[in-house]
């Protein structure tokens, strides 16, 4: 084996020319011939006793392949070990000559996953902050609380006005034909309100029930579903009634309410003082994780900023497939009919890919900073994850398992805690920011 070229085309895609002389061309054919020989039945030849001549003759075409595989697989190897390359994906292989009496010549393209040597990833600063929520968030909570408990009465002595709720007929035709129409039968949408379509709004206040109303939303090609971005809808809306909404009063009794379990009987001492305590608990934990998320999302872009890293291409695609077939899942689980959806696959997939470059990237570094401690996930770790895993999912552990061990699936979840293990020693010794 000869390497006749080689171009560093970025620090990640590498190219190579290679040469096979013709002596080990012979050699390996005559290999493959005498394997063959052995395999093959011919009348008149015993079995394992066929000459290697006539199976070169008689089988010129297999023989051909299986040289040809066996001299690139060994080749390679051979090649990409001596250049130090740690090979990801499948190599392109183009202007592939194999004749006969002639050394067999090919260029091979290969993405290589360069080195991380990880440098300053103790004592990252990151974000510290109360978790105790004030009594303001405590009283929003509440009012939250209070509002999904409200009912609501209807309005007959005047036209709905802001702060009203109308209980409506929509229908959404698509003029240009890029979408599906929709209907959506007794809806209550807030005038004025925050979820509510200004352009609706617009058109239902000051109106009587009984009205239907016409108007057209030109939506923007950002920050929206993807189903309407870019899109016009022409909305018909049918009011049917108005209705105002009645908060009730907070006293024991509700609080009493508000803590029973759908089945079952309140808790001993329930009433405001209780609900207010449960309350402030459970945003502790919301304010915990949200400062956990700060802190995680500090010290990643403290590493990226610290340690620059080339993403292979092929990783980064891998990365963009997956985040595409999990948005399509979640499509689906919305009822989405995705054959029917005209969707620009093309630009989310530009769009999902800044986010799958540091993705990848934050998986070299941490998979470095692994190697560099010498982390490892124990078969105890493991089973322990995935036990946590299977209450989640309200199944049985040992068929949890074997499904992972069946799909191939199970070292892939290993190498997830793995690399949880390496972010949570780096939160570990991270500091706080002054």
């Amino acid at each position: 084996m000869n390497i006749t070229s080689y171009v560093e085309e970025s620090p990640t895609k590498k190219s190579m020319t290679l040469e096979i002389s013709l002596e080990e061309v012979r050699a390996a054919t005559e290999k493959a011939a005498r394997s063959m020989a052995r395999q093959v039945r011919l009348p008149g030849f015993r079995p394992g006793k066929v000459p290697a001549e006539i199976v070169k003759k008689r089988f010129a075409d297999e023989l051909k392949g299986e040289v040809l595989e066996s001299l690139l697989r060994d080749t390679l190897r051979e090649a990409f070990h001596e250049k130090g390359l740690l090979v990801v994906g499948e190599p392109k292989i183009d202007d592939l000559k194999y004749e006969a009496d002639a050394p067999l010549t090919f260029k091979v393209e290969v993405e290589h996953r360069p080195a991380v040597a990880p440098k300053d990833y103790r004592g990252l600063k990151v974000p510290t902050e109360s978790t105790i929520p004030s009594d303001d968030e405590v009283a929003a909570a509440l009012e939250r609380i209070r509002e999904g408990r409200s009912t609501f009465e209807a309005v007959e002595d005047r036209p709905a006005m802001d702060g009203d709720f109308g209980l409506v007929d929509i229908r959404g035709v698509f003029p240009s034909g890029d979408g599906k129409d929709f209907e959506r039968p007794k809806v209550l949408v807030e005038i004025g309100g925050e979820e509510t379509l200004p352009e609706m709004s617009a058109h239902l206040r000051n109106a009587e029930a009984g009205v239907t109303v016409s108007f057209q939303k030109d939506f923007p090609e950002e920050g929206v579903d993807p189903e309407f971005a870019g899109k016009s809808v022409l909305y018909h809306v049918q009011l049917h009634a108005i209705k105002k909404r009645v908060l009730p009063e907070w006293d024991d009794e509700l609080a009493r309410q508000v803590l029973t379990p759908r089945e079952g009987e309140a808790p001993e001492g329930a009433g405001m003082e209780m609900l207010k305590a449960e309350l402030t608990k459970s945003l502790v934990r919301e304010k915990e994780q949200a400062l956990k998320e700060k802190r995680r999302r500090a010290v990643l872009d403290a590493l990226l900023a610290l340690n620059p890293v080339d993403a292979p291409e092929t990783m980064v695609t891998a990365e963009v497939d997956s985040s595409l077939q999990q948005y399509a899942r979640f499509l689906a689980s919305q009822g989405m009919d995705l054959k029917e959806a005209k969707m620009d696959w093309n630009k989310i997939r530009e769009e999902a890919r800044p986010a799958a470059v540091r993705r990848v990237k934050e998986y070299l570094l941490l998979d470095a900073i692994a190697e560099a401690e010498k982390l490892e996930i124990s078969d105890t770790e493991l089973d322990a994850d995935l036990k946590r895993r299977a209450r989640s999912m309200g199944a049985a552990f040992g068929e949890l398992k074997s499904q992972l061990v069946k799909n191939d699936r199970l070292e892939g979840i290993r190498e997830e805690l793995r690399i949880d293990k390496a972010l949570e020693l780096v939160l570990t010794e991270a500091v706080p920011a002054s």
